[in-house]
């Protein structure tokens, strides 16, 4: 009988898991090689070169073509000086494309368990939750747990009690709802994805995503460039040939060494960074 209860309890912590829904690789770009009015020609040129990498190195199939997909405006919001969402973890973010607004709150942790535990619930009804793995250079892991939901137009971004009246957990930190949050580093980002490629990995497809961040609206000079590609189950279903696929890909594209910007931070910390002053 206890043997039983023992397998009960074991089975049970394996059903709360949550699923990593999705496996995302990313590496900062030489943003200063996509210059200029028609940023499009390098972002296809670099495509050019990465599937030369992938079918004649990986050996693998791609597919497609980059295009524009997204052209959108990013802010980031935290408490000036105190940063107390920053250093619990998360991260308030807001994306607004044709009029449309978004806000998405994100928790991360080194640890699958403690990310995969947050309540993230949202109170919009369009809310999506997602558990996704982050894996950067050379080959670091972290967990992301998100829920992107709706706002309308007329909704105030500026205390507290703004994001904890979207995602009620936020409640267990005891913040004081009435403390002003403003946009990290004052900072309204451009943001342009470029989406349409494809990586055959097996029973799984790589996505590729390349993003460019400018700090105005008519900027031709980007100040972030990054290369992403994921791949994606619901239920966690990731065989090993494609995992083995995936991590093999991510370091040929590290070796293309004349696109590759080393030195680059990544999107959130190139936010937090701007202002070397905001957190204190």
């Amino acid at each position: 009988m206890k043997s039983l209860l023992v397998l009960f309890l074991l089975l049970s912590a394996l059903d709360a898991k949550m699923d990593v829904g999705s496996r995302e690789y990313k590496l900062m770009l030489d943003a200063s090689l996509f210059s200029g009015s028609t940023p499009e020609n390098n972002v296809t040129q670099y495509w050019s070169d990465l599937d030369a990498v992938i079918t004649t190195q990986l050996n693998r199939n791609s597919s497609g073509s980059f295009s524009l997909s997204k052209d959108r405006t990013v802010m980031v919001y935290d408490t000036q000086s105190s940063c107390l969402l920053k250093n619990n973890n998360l991260i308030f973010r807001e994306r607004v494309e044709n009029g449309n607004r978004e806000v998405t709150l994100k928790y991360r942790s080194l640890d699958r368990y403690i990310a995969g535990h947050q309540d993230m619930s949202g109170t919009k009804s369009d809310a999506q939750t997602k558990f996704e793995q982050d894996l950067g250079v050379p080959y670091t892991s972290r967990f992301s747990h998100s829920t992107t939901q709706s706002i309308s137009n007329s909704k105030n971004l500026n205390k507290l009690d703004d994001p904890i009246g979207l995602y009620p957990d936020l409640q267990k930190y005891n913040f004081d709802d009435t403390t002003p949050i403003v946009k990290v580093g004052g900072l309204t980002i451009y943001e342009k994805v470029y989406k349409g490629t494809s990586v055959d990995l097996g029973n799984k497809d790589g996505e590729f995503s390349l993003t460019l961040w400018y700090l105005t609206s008519t900027s031709t000079t980007p100040i972030i460039a990054e290369i992403s590609f994921k791949y994606k189950d619901v239920n966690e279903d990731y065989s090993e040939n494609v995992a083995t696929r995936a991590k093999a890909l991510f370091e040929l594209m590290q070796t293309m060494t004349s696109w590759n910007d080393v030195n680059s931070t990544t999107k959130t910390a190139y936010i937090y960074n701007y202002n070397s002053s905001f957190c204190q």
